[in-house]
């Protein structure tokens, strides 16, 4: 990769695999820049003479030139001249056989053909620079390919066809109007120009700020449904952890055994969960042990606890409370995360309730379970409420993003201290500032403002033929 910022080199050919690695029906090899389809003439022969016509699937032998002409695959060369192509530069895709060390080998003919190697990101990058896409549809591309729910998946092709965008744009624009007629009171303050009343300020930015709290209201579900979260299943062995986990996953995936100690090491599984992607941690049993193996089983429980978002403690309702159950609790105590207590195997004969559990972590929510019976009702409804997260307004763009909260935060803490200088009756140059803020921000959400090095964190996150 070019040591060079992707933000600065925009004008030469690249060349990557857009597919994933491994073993496909076809490979893809993408080719964007003023040279793209003389560099694959290069390395491509096909019936008839001319070049190929824009937009039609053309059936090539791929060869090396270097090796008299030996050939390497066949496939198809789809031409997209500029500007109509997702790049906005001529670009040329071939699709040949799906094997990784074909597709390899294609991609090395066009390294040495004149194609520089892309780097992450770098055709999204591309498009955002020559204007097919702003920088939250440039972002929106990488969420759909990792989209893990169908409702992040929604969330991201919203974003991809501008709705975040068209919204933020009305409201930046709105601010710039508004901006327009306060430089102007101040520009002009020798000529006569009315000031604007400031009822009618102090109105417009109110109105601003409500639309900015409008979208962030659902942030933070839109967040989770692109981010997941991440839940550690711990407790003293023989509770009934990795029942539970099988029957959240509703199917068998962990051992289970009435052996104390059969969970050795941290199990991870994915489950969708109301939109909500969940990690489950399912951990061994936390108890004093001389056994080297579950020991380190023990502490590994304590590491998912640590990089987990929420704890859920599982305790054996048909007995009391034990010495190994007291030293889960703290363990869940000290980790200071929000938490679930299950009381499990509810459908045995009870011998703790929540009135045993109360207090013992401070802020969990107590629930009973069954994992033998499949008897989830209650921690379904206890994982809702922890959770948490607003569920977004339909008719509203979503904002999935913490970079895009962090902006509107930003862009609402600004107009808030224009609304303060109407407020204060300030000077016309007080409330500019706020408002200079908002556009700023707003600006760094769909591109307008945003710096090279703004850039090259956004797209080195992307994957190499994106």
């Amino acid at each position: 990769m070019s040591d060079e910022s992707p933000a600065k080199v925009v004008s030469d050919t690249i060349a990557a695999i857009a597919t994933p690695p491994g073993v496909g029906g076809i490979g893809v090899l993408r080719v964007s820049g003023p040279d793209a389809l003389d560099i694959c003439l290069r390395i491509v022969r096909r019936p008839g003479r001319g070049r190929p016509r824009a937009r039609h699937a053309h059936l090539v032998r791929v060869v090396d030139p270097a090796q008299d002409e030996r050939l390497v695959d066949e496939a198809l060369l789809l031409y997209m001249p500029a500007p109509h192509s997702f790049t906005g530069e001529d670009v040329v895709e071939l699709q040949g056989h799906g094997g990784p060390l074909v597709v390899r080998t294609v991609l090395d003919l066009l390294l040495q053909a004149g194609a520089r190697l892309a780097q992450a990101g770098e055709f999204s990058l591309r498009a955002f620079l020559n204007g097919r896409l702003d920088l939250a549809q440039a972002e929106a591309v990488a969420d759909l390919v990792a989209a893990p729910t169908p409702e992040a998946l929604a969330v991201a092709v919203d974003q991809l066809a501008g709705r975040l965008s068209g919204a933020l744009r009305g409201i930046r624009r709105d601010c710039l109007d508004l901006l327009a007629q306060m430089e102007a009171e101040i520009d002009f303050v020798d000529d006569d120009v009315p000031p604007m009343p400031r009822v009618k300020v102090a109105a417009t930015l109110d109105d601003l700020d409500a639309r900015l709290n409008a979208i962030l209201a659902g942030a933070d579900r839109g967040i989770l449904q692109r981010h997941g979260i991440r839940v550690a299943i711990v407790g003293s062995p023989n509770v009934g952890k990795s029942s539970l986990l099988n029957a959240l996953l509703a199917t068998e995936r962990a051992i289970v055994t009435d052996v104390p100690g059969t969970t050795r090491d941290v199990l991870e599984e994915s489950f969708d969960f109301d939109g909500v992607p969940v990690v489950l941690s399912d951990t061994a049993g936390i108890r004093q042990t001389d056994d080297l193996v579950e020991r380190l089983g023990v502490e590994r429980s304590a590491q998912a606890l640590t990089v987990s978002d929420i704890a859920l403690l599982v305790l054996d309702a048909s007995r009391p409370l034990i010495e190994a159950d007291h030293e889960a609790l703290r363990g869940v105590r000290e980790a200071a995360k929000p938490s679930i207590l299950t009381l499990n195997k509810r459908d045995l004969p009870r011998a703790l309730g929540r009135a045993d559990v109360a207090g013992l972590v401070p802020g969990a929510i107590t629930c009973h379970t069954s994992a033998t019976t499949s008897d989830l009702s209650e921690l379904y409804a206890a994982l809702r409420e922890t959770i948490g997260g607003t569920t977004p307004n339909g008719d509203l763009a979503t904002v999935a993003s913490v970079r895009h909260k962090q902006a509107l935060l930003h862009a609402s803490e600004e107009l808030q201290g224009s609304r303060r200088a109407v407020a204060e009756d300030l000077p016309a140059d007080f409330v500019t500032v706020g408002l200079q803020g908002a556009v700023r921000a707003l600006g760094e959400i769909t591109g307008e403002s945003a710096t090279e090095d703004l850039l090259d964190t956004i797209f080195a996150k992307f994957c190499i033929g994106k």
